[in-house]
């Protein structure tokens, strides 16, 4: 039984170490994404649950970028990032209580930016294969649309499995990330 769950996390970790560190942050920026957007629908739903798990998972996702910016790296970006980071992680506890969806909107905005900034950026110059704008363009799409047909909740895409992350440093216009 031990014997099994050493390989499979031997297994998980060799794998890990074969993602790109800036492959890395665009995974993180993808899922906190859709984690919001999920949290949003909870909120709109009034599904306490729903609501709880994605608020916590964006949370800990953001409380992870915020981390992942080198310790001593006084750039303006890096303290650029740490102070929004620091925000959006000021706000968002606040929608379990008051269920502003406004605040989870807000957050999602800054945090769809910075991935755009980052696929344009930072993978570019990693040489790493960038989303096609058609796809871009129709999760924005997806993401707009008021309402589903029955009045509720837009429809939302559910999130693939993710994986856990691996040490790594990654770049940002000259910040320099960790992980």
């Amino acid at each position: 039984m031990h014997t099994t769950k050493a390989r499979t996390a031997y297994q998980t970790s060799e794998a890990q170490a074969q993602i790109h560190p800036v492959k890395l942050i665009h995974l993180l920026y993808e899922r906190v994404l859709v984690h919001l957007t999920l949290a949003e629908q909870g909120t709109i739903t009034n599904n306490a649950k729903e609501r709880g798990e994605n608020l916590s998972k964006a949370i800990a996702i953001i409380s992870e970028l915020n981390a992942s910016i080198k310790d001593g790296d006084d750039s303006d970006a890096a303290g650029f990032l740490r102070g929004l980071y620091s925000a959006i992680l000021l706000e968002l506890p606040k929608v379990g209580i008051s269920g502003e969806v406004e605040i989870i909107r807000q957050s999602y905005r800054y945090l769809n930016r910075l991935r755009e900034i980052w696929e344009s950026t930072a993978m570019v110059e990693a040489g790493l294969n960038v989303p096609h704008q058609d796809e871009n363009e129709q999760q924005k799409s997806n993401q707009n649309t008021p309402s589903s047909p029955d009045g509720g909740a837009p429809p939302v895409n559910r999130p693939n499995k993710f994986t856990t992350m691996d040490a790594a440093s990654c770049y940002l216009h000259g910040v320099s990330v960790s992980i």
